[in-house]
């Protein structure tokens, strides 16, 4: 599917799912805007009718009748405005979900955090349809409805109210091309503060303790320096349009005011309609007067559309799949070459190897030998752009990736705990998790005796990225989140480099384990104990597999008559 189809079929899946929010507002708007019209035929009928009668039940009836109906008038903004809030937010329920994969599908992606945010984009556009912005776009329609009102008035009145309409119109176009420009200026240096003040916040350590706050707090204020520049001359544009509009709407009221008065004079036109005209005049232009006036808000909101509508449009079309059993037998894995973007270079490619259930593979190599690129791409994470990852026979993209994903424990180089209880994060926060299931992945990982010790045991709650926890604990209790449920394969990331002789001691159980019940693993190491229950392995050079074999042949090729890693012998 293209790009524009796929972005079609977002504007159409909007449509479809607010539909009836949409079309319920708009019904409100076109009884509010009716009741508008009270004013302007209370003051002709007073001019009218009540003055030249001096009737004054003429005049209480006509007052009760219109405080009556400026009542119903207030109860019908108040739930327009209640509507547009709730339109808001079932517009961003029909693709909170679809935005928020989108956006961690991104940030798999090398230098995401320099982009904008979809979340935050969300954000904007819910805030803008939730003001009085849209509501004024509902009211801009009636504009031609009230300008033919003033023509039944008297064909000049008419004409003169047509003229300045168009004239509010084309201030409101020519505020549309110079305020466009800025606001998308002021996105993306928004969208750069945001992104430095992420990277601190996540850095704060090294930068309190090698002396970087001032220099990082400078570079922070020269991007504030440039974004309040930016979002000023965005401001000066909107004011300057605001204002010129605001008071060229009070004096086109005034002049069909002097027009009425010059045409009453001649005889051509009461008191009460010269009054109702110039009400009506100004009414009509109203809403022209305050979309200017949110315009910075309309053109962020657009802007942040078309964002997400080609966030979304980049993203995979989901197509059904047959619902494969779950992986018990083999890995094969052929020639693969993976990187982080479809249309880059490859990180590591050339890499062929298989594994039976039961069997564990070691990867070495030296840094940057693409260890981590391999494992990205065994587990999906990154996109195979040549070759072949299959479980049991079947290629790895043939799964369901939410279900092949509970057959898979996979352990990064950052742990990655989020916000919430220890059993939570073990569990991967599945709301049908098993109680047992977790104490069984946490004694597996050995983990058990450090979760009873804590505060709260498992419900503990552990802080962002886990941030309660040593850097030891968050690796183990990372490893049992990566065990449970019995995952058909593993695949480990430097699974020790945080942790002491215990934590060694049981990684090393937890493998044994693992590979007694049938488990295929992988483990990525640059300590010799990682690979102690290895049976084969691969070694890795500048991206390419080097060697790959039964663990002691491949030692004796990459180390010599004596297998050595980070120059530690490794007994055969």
């Amino acid at each position: 599917m293209s790009n524009g189809a796929r972005r079609e079929s977002v504007v159409r899946t909007l449509v479809r799912r607010t539909g009836f929010p949409l079309l319920a507002l708009g019904i409100v708007s076109l009884a509010a805007n009716l009741l508008v019209l009270t004013g302007p035929l209370f003051m002709l009928q007073v001019y009218d009718r009540v003055l030249a009668s001096r009737s004054v039940p003429t005049l209480v009836a006509l007052f009760a009748l219109v405080a009556g109906v400026y009542a119903f008038l207030a109860l019908l903004d108040l739930v327009r405005s209640r509507m547009a809030s709730r339109f808001a937010g079932a517009l961003e329920a029909s693709i909170a979900p679809d935005v928020f994969r989108a956006s961690l599908r991104l940030g798999l992606t090398p230098l995401s955090a320099a982009r904008p945010d979809a979340v935050r984009d969300l954000d904007t556009i819910r805030q803008y349809v939730a003001g009085p912005g849209p509501l004024a776009l509902f009211d801009l329609p009636w504009l031609p409805v009230y300008l033919l009102i003033v023509f039944m008035f008297h064909p000049d009145l008419g004409w003169l109210a047509t003229g300045g309409a168009l004239v509010a119109t084309t201030l409101l176009v020519i505020n549309e091309r110079l305020a466009g420009r800025p606001t998308a200026e002021a996105a993306a240096a928004l969208t750069q503060r945001q992104s430095l003040g992420d990277d601190a916040r996540l850095n704060a350590e090294p930068i309190f303790a090698m002396g970087m706050l001032d220099d990082i707090t400078s570079r922070w204020q020269v991007r504030s320096e440039a974004l309040a520049a930016v979002q000023n001359r965005t401001a000066d544009v909107g004011a300057l349009y605001s204002s010129v509009t605001k008071s060229f709407r009070f004096l086109l009221q005034s002049a069909v005011l002097a027009l009425g008065a010059w045409l009453v004079i001649r005889g051509e036109l009461s008191a009460g309609l010269m009054i109702a005209a110039s009400i009506v005049t100004s009414r009509a232009l109203a809403p022209v007067e305050q979309v200017v006036a949110q315009w910075r808000g309309l053109a962020a909101a657009r802007q942040a559309l078309r964002r997400i509508e080609a966030l979304l449009a980049a993203q995979p079309a989901a197509a059904p799949r047959l619902s494969l059993p779950d992986p018990e037998l083999s890995l094969d894995v052929r020639n693969l070459a993976t990187g982080p973007d479809l249309r880059g270079p490859p990180l590591v490619t050339g890499v062929s190897f298989s594994l039976a259930a039961g069997e564990a593979m070691g990867v070495l190599g030296l840094s940057s030998s693409g260890k981590t690129s391999l494992a990205r791409g065994l587990v999906g994470i990154w996109p195979l752009l040549q070759g072949e990852v299959r479980l049991d026979g079947s290629e790895l993209a043939h799964y369901d990736p939410m279900l092949v994903g509970r057959r898979i424990g996979y352990l990064p180089q950052s742990v990655g705990l989020f916000d919430g209880t220890v059993a939570e994060n073990i569990a991967r926060f599945r709301p049908d998790a098993d109680s047992q299931g977790v104490l069984a992945a946490a004694r597996l990982a050995e983990v058990h005796q450090l979760i009873t010790g804590l505060p709260d045991g498992y419900d503990t709650r552990i802080g962002a990225r886990g941030a309660a926890l040593s850097a030891g604990q968050r690796q183990r209790i990372g490893l049992a989140r990566a065990l449970y449920g019995d995952p058909f394969l593993l695949v480990l990331d430097e699974p020790n480099a945080n942790l002491d002789f215990a934590g060694d001691t049981a990684l090393t159980a937890a493998l044994t384990a693992a590979k007694t019940r049938g488990a295929v693993i992988i483990v990525i190491a640059h300590r010799p104990s990682a690979i102690a229950v290895c049976d084969k392995l691969v070694y890795l050079v500048n991206g390419r597999q080097s060697a790959f074999g039964a663990r002691d042949e491949v030692l004796r090729q990459i180390t010599g008559p004596a297998p050595r890693i980070d120059g530690v012998r490794v007994n055969g």
